[in-house]
């Protein structure tokens, strides 16, 4: 009966749950209906102030201005001062939902004194009455077997499923089908393909049985279980989405309610954000700092709602589980004491391959010790649950690679089923033990307590310590190469999606067979550079912790991803370019892609385009933006003269020059020499959204580009005398170099000293030095920990160091090359963005035998005291602040695209094409990391230590805003928000544009010199942003087949809104008949964020609405 009443409470609790989640989605699209009302009415109430405008706007582009908005200075909801200016920012004017507690309150208080707790070490003491307990109110624990499969660290991801995994999955299905008590829990959908893919379809239906009746629980699905710190949002998505479909197209409707992240180092609310938007209603967490984990344990504040910092509507709530003792492992995860824990792993046993650390080995679980040996583990059991608010504990019973054997398995099970059964059937003892999923857990203790009584929580979990003054903020920056690389193929996913998605659209429209273009072939090829990126952003992965043939493995993974974009981006284009004339079934290469890497630990390189030696002496090359904006912008391709120009040819066939400039072609980044025969040119293009435009160089003698000047600090560095450039040494003290935007001055050994913005008559004092850092003598870093030997040392400049500086007509550039480094800082001419950024470029390749980490110091004159702020994966901002307190490697913290310091006047952000580790630890200071080479293991499992450093170049774009122009937020509060120019600036850095070149097989000529990818009048506004244009798979028999179903993935930013801007962007409403043309679509529908769960029908002439700060995913079926 008791049963049945629970069922009964929890079938109401979930149908007004659904009801409040559907209850939550009407409120929000009132409150966005009331916005549009009153928009219009803001609109048409100014019809004279808007007139005056018209004309301005209708000379610069017709954008909106926006809305300033500011802060009190005290710990309140925000304060807004109406701008009447700009409608765009009135969702300011909603306040923020105050949460229990945040990081940061959490941060200020703690003593981080690392005392001594007893058996509990990083703890304290538990104590308990056994009279809390009774028949009545049982502790009911939740005892979850799993097993922790890393897709690749100390062993290939292949090499683990061949030598683990395959025999852990095995093991389960048996396991768990023998006994329908035991239950089971997975997370790596990875592995779960690879086994898939070799499994008889007895064992696959059994897979699945298990699944469907709740024994087996897949928790999260992702393709992996991703770091959260580096990592992307884009890849984040892609990675779950890849994992969420597999599941969706080989188990059915699985219903995903419980997110798992047992290992990654440290946890976003981005992660939290994503999952509960893809409908997982809760999580479980473990690698939290151990000090906070303590204080949170004492409040009995271990369950939370995490909540967005963002969030004014307290619907991005998930709850959340965080384990409290020092790791997952069967020692630490059945109490406070590890010694006794350890007793009760049954793979520990006399005569296994590994023991307990503590000298007392487990012993089989007989008639005659089961009274014993219970008592002794319910005792832990009991003291574990006074850390939490319930009397439903969730306990751990596994580790990394663990129930490979029918024999472990038979021990774990088998010992465990004769403790619960004896504790069960001890009335006295009032407890009820069983074995359980995460989702048993969570349903039970949502029976004895309501989720909205739970304390609410705001912020992110780092930087992680586990023990000591260990923390692991040198991961953030290890094996900086391939942290770049995966941006890079990143940037080629993206397009090659949208791009393909496009193409599945003309060829459903136009019934093309797949002999003239196989989309089933390409979008395998697709399917693999997906799954390999994907792989990479697993937490042992994209962090750089695996040994170096796992790097290396995953490098080639990456190679190959880059390699299957290229071909699908140059089949695509080329079909689209040349239209009927074109056929796969030719086997003619018309274009290829004029950047190329040709081995995966190494830079990209140009193709050479022939234009000298060539008997054509006209080459045409198309330029894909696959960005949301108009590029105004510069290519760069290197040619074998420099006598060229360039043109474009406009709709009445007339040609129109194209501003272009020649430089050299130096021979290395770090190199004082260039080719005689080689250079490089550059051009201005101007290029609509999702287009693709052509662009012709021609050979001449007559009016070719200009070529640019070269000028050194010191005439002993001009090594070159007979050349076309014009060559000089510099009389001046001080260089410059500047555009119609910025001025920048140098001194004569390089440093930059200052950016002025040509319409402020302030300066702003800006040096730019690379620190270096060496490694504690007692505690060494390594690939996971950063323990530096003191306080940054700058690094002097050689006394040969070489400054070089660039002027000409689209760019200016300073180059300073110096044997330990290399700096580039670089001014676009251009009305684009770029003017508005100066562009440092840091060349590194560490090859010295000693412990070395470098950082590139940014010195400012803005008094931002001890706060600055970082991005979370490059979707949202969060506040930090560097307290004295802490060791220096508590105050670096993950930067996955962008941070910024501010005060009163000015705001510097600093926008990254790679993640890395940042800190600000004095006032005025940036501090980007950017390589490490490590001699030793910091003893964190690797082995090793990080020594495979490869010659990488780390691109930042530097912003410097006025503050009075944007909106004054509280210097207390928790979140912050770039501008919207900072997010557009991030994107094109991120998301470069891509060049293609004709091929000398090219007969062919082209239908089209432009090609929209979407329909005529496409245009997103300001500030939405295309996630990706996703097609899914139509899975027949476990093969891969190209749907006629694709997922529309698209983002609102939430910005500080800044007068200056105003004429930059527009901020139209859209309807999907503004991107897709009607006879096209067949049904629209709006759906979870992995599309796993349809929320609404819609049409073509629906419009789209997406909240402030959001991700909202269309599921777009085609006709």
């Amino acid at each position: 009966m008791l049963q049945s009443n629970q069922t009964t409470n929890q079938r109401d609790s979930k149908e007004f749950i659904n009801r409040l989640n559907a209850l939550e989605d009407s409120i929000r699209e009132l409150q966005l209906s009331v916005k549009d009302v009153a928009d219009d009415k803001f609109k048409y109430g100014k019809d004279n102030e808007l007139i005056q405008r018209d004309v301005k706007q209708e000379i610069l582009t017709n954008k909106p201005e926006i809305k300033h908005i500011d802060h009190d200075a005290e710990e309140k909801p925000e304060q807004v001062i109406e701008s009447k200016s700009n409608p765009q920012c009135a969702w300011r004017a909603s306040p923020l939902i105050n949460t229990t507690f945040e990081m940061r309150q959490l941060y200020e208080t703690l003593p981080f004194d690392d005392v001594d707790g007893g058996v509990w070490k990083q703890g304290f003491d538990i104590t308990y009455q056994q009279s809390q307990w009774t028949d009545n109110n049982k502790l009911k624990i939740i005892l979850m077997p799993h097993s922790h499969c890393d897709p690749g660290w100390i062993y290939t991801f292949e090499d683990y499923f061949n030598q683990e995994t395959k025999n852990i999955i095995d093991t389960i299905i048996t396991a768990l089908s023998s006994n329908s008590k035991y239950k089971f829990v997975w997370a790596e959908i990875s592995y779960l393909h690879l086994w898939w893919e070799q499994a008889s379809n007895e064992k696959k239906e059994l897979c699945k049985k298990l699944v469907n009746n709740g024994q087996l629980e897949i928790v999260t699905g992702g393709w992996v279980m991703n770091d959260e710190a580096n990592t992307h949002y884009y890849a984040m998505i892609d990675q779950l989405i890849e994992g969420h479909q597999w599941i969706e197209n080989h188990l059915g409707d699985v219903k995903l309610k419980n997110g798992w992240a047992n290992d990654p180092f440290g946890y976003s609310p981005t992660m939290a954000y994503l999952l509960q938007r893809m409908g997982i209603e809760h999580m479980a967490i473990q690698r939290v700092h151990y000090h906070v984990k303590k204080s949170m344990a004492k409040e009995k504040k271990l369950e939370f709602l995490w909540r967005q910092a963002w969030d004014r509507s307290a619907s991005t709530d998930i709850l959340c589980h965080v384990m409290p003792f020092y790791s997952y492992d069967i020692p630490h995860t059945c109490g406070p004491d590890p010694r006794i824990c350890c007793q009760f792993d049954f793979k520990r046993v006399l005569a296994s391959d590994i023991s307990c650390p503590w000298g007392i080995a487990p012993v089989q679980i007989t008639d005659s010790n089961v009274e014993q040996r219970a008592l002794l583990l319910l005792d832990q059991y009991r003291k574990k649950s006074q850390l939490y608010q319930t009397n439903v504990l969730f306990v751990q019973l596994g580790d990394d690679f663990r129930y490979g054997s029918a024999n472990e398995a038979s021990k774990q099970f088998g010992n465990y089923e004769k403790l619960f059964n004896y504790m069960n059937r001890r009335s006295d003892w009032s407890v009820d033990a069983q074995f359980g999923t995460l989702n048993d857990y969570f349903e039970q203790l949502q029976l004895a307590k309501k989720k909205e009584e739970f304390p609410s929580y705001a912020g992110d979990f780092f930087t992680y310590a586990d023990r000591n003054d260990h923390y692991w903020s040198g991961y953030y920056t290890s094996r900086s190469f391939f942290k770049r690389l995966d941006r890079i193929v990143e940037s080629y996913l993206r397009a090659t999606e949208i791009l393909f998605s496009n193409i599945n659209l003309k060829i459903s429209k136009h019934k093309i067979d797949q002999e003239r273009f196989p989309m089933d072939k390409f979008y395998t090829i697709l399917s693999t550079a997906r799954r390999n990126l994907a792989l990479f952003q697993h937490h042992d992965g994209i962090t750089g912790t695996a040994k170096d043939h796992v790097v290396n493995d995953y490098g080639e993974k990456l190679l190959v991803a880059i390699r299957s974009c290229h071909q699908i981006i140059e089949e695509s284009i080329s079909f689209l370019i040349f239209d009927k004339s074109y056929s796969f079934l030719l086997n003619q290469t018309l274009l290829t892609m004029n950047s190329v890497m040709e081995k995966y630990d190494g830079l990209p390189q140009r193709k050479l385009i022939t234009m000298k030696t060539d008997e054509l002496k006209s080459k045409t090359v198309y330029i894909y933006n696959p960005t949301d904006q108009q590029r105004i912008e510069i290519v760069k391709v290197i040619i074998d003269t420099y006598n060229v120009q360039v043109k474009y040819q406009t709709l009445d066939a007339s040609f129109v020059s194209i501003q272009c400039q020649i430089d050299p072609k130096w021979t290395g980044k770090r190199s004082n020499t260039f080719s005689s025969d080689t250079f490089e040119l550059l051009f201005l293009v101007d290029i609509e959204p999702y287009t693709v435009k052509s662009y012709i160089i021609q050979y001449t003698d007559d009016n070719p580009c200009p070529m640019s000047t070269i000028e050194y600090t010191d005439k002993k560095h001009i090594i070159q005398p007979n050349t076309p450039f014009k060559l000089s040494s510099s009389t001046t003290k001080a260089i410059t170099i500047e555009n119609n935007y910025l001025i920048c001055t140098f001194s004569k050994s390089g440093l930059l000293l200052n950016i002025k913005r040509q319409q402020h008559q302030k300066k702003t004092k800006l040096n730019v030095n690379i620190i270096r850092y060496g490694t504690d003598s007692k505690s060494n870093s390594g690939a996971y920990l950063f323990l530096p030997d003191g306080v940054g040392k700058e690094v002097p400049s050689d006394s040969d160091v070489i400054v070089r500086i660039q002027h000409g007509k689209l760019v200016s550039r300073v180059d300073v090359l110096d044997k330990l480094y290399g700096l580039q800082y670089k001014l676009a001419n251009t009305d684009g963005l770029d003017r508005q950024i100066l562009e440092i470029g840091a060349t590194t390749f560490l090859t010295m035998n000693s412990d070395i980490e470098l950082a590139l110091r940014l010195s400012s004159n803005i008094n931002n005291g001890q706060v600055f702020f970082t991005d979370l994966n490059g979707f949202q901002i969060i506040q930090r602040k560097t307290y004295d307190k802490l060791p220096l490697q508590a105050n670096v913290y993950p930067m996955s695209s962008m941070s910024f310091i501010q005060d009163d006047q000015f705001r510097l952000t600093v926008i990254s094409a790679q993640p890395s580790g940042v800190a600000s630890l004095k006032t005025g200071l940036i501090d980007v990391f950017l390589d490490r080479r490590l001699l030793r293991d910091d003893n964190r499992g690797l082995g090793q230590g990080v020594m495979d450093n490869r010659e990488i170049v780390s691109v930042f774009k530097i912003l410097i805003e006025n503050r009075k122009d944007m909106m004054n937020v509280d210097q207390n509060s928790l979140t912050g928000y770039p501008s919207l120019l900072a997010h557009h600036l991030s994107m094109q850095l991120l998301y470069p544009m891509h060049t293609l070149q004709m091929t000398k097989s090219s007969s062919e000529h082209p239908s089209s010199n432009k090609i929209n990818l979407f329909s005529n009048d496409f245009s997103l506004p300001g500030d939405v942003h295309l996630v990706n244009f996703r097609t899914l798979n139509d899975n027949l028999n476990d093969e891969i087949h190209v749907s006629k179903s694709m997922a529309l993935i698209l983002r609102k930013f939430s910005y500080d809104c800044v007068q200056d801007y105003d004429n930059l962007y527009q901020f139209n409403d859209i309807k999907f008949e503004n991107i897709f043309v009607s006879e096209q679509i067949e049904t629209i529908h709006q759906t979870s964020l992995s599309l796993r769960h349809t929320k609404k029908e819609l049409n073509i002439t629906s419009k789209l609405i997406i909240p402030v700060a959001e991700i909202v995913t269309y599921r777009i079926k085609i006709r």
